[in-house]
């Protein structure tokens, strides 16, 4: 079985996917200096990539959902100068090609959206499932189609 990844993970992962300069800011109450994930969370929060579970709490050792990192990758997309705004009626023209798209919170409707339509997400699924944790695998994966678009490799 596939092994799932933490926030911490991930956001040291697209840090690291997007050479980001290192920034020394932190705004959450768990991440906390010394940490190893203190840097690339306070890095990717620096620059939008990130936002915490609440205002204060970042949660590094939660599972990152499929939804969550779609969010996080769209975001991503954009620090790289993608155009990752779409009309509500793409956003639901993308979204109905999967069965169980209602089941995607609001706040990540258009991120997933935009993960499929460009192929950051592999649109060969049959369902989305936005609240299962994601594979490493599925991360790779995303990473590596989110550099290519972005004309980055």
């Amino acid at each position: 079985p596939d092994a799932t990844m933490t926030r911490a993970q991930f956001a040291s992962i697209v840090v690291r996917a997007l050479g980001l300069p290192q920034k020394q800011a932190n705004a959450f109450a768990d991440v906390k200096k010394g940490d190893w994930y203190w840097g690339v969370v306070a890095t990717a929060y620096s620059y939008g990539l990130v936002n915490g579970r609440t205002e204060t709490m970042f949660d590094p050792n939660g599972m990152i959902t499929r939804q969550e990192a779609a969010s996080m990758v769209a975001r991503a997309a954009k620090h790289c100068g993608m155009d990752t705004e779409m009309s509500e009626y793409a956003i639901q023209n993308t979204l109905t090609l999967f069965g169980d798209y209602p089941s995607v919170s609001g706040w990540a409707r258009e991120s997933v959206a935009f993960c499929y339509d460009r192929n950051i997400l592999d649109q060969s699924d049959w369902n989305i499932e936005p609240t299962r944790n994601i594979t490493r695998s599925e991360v790779a994966e995303m990473l590596y189609h989110l550099l290519e678009q972005a004309e980055l490799l």
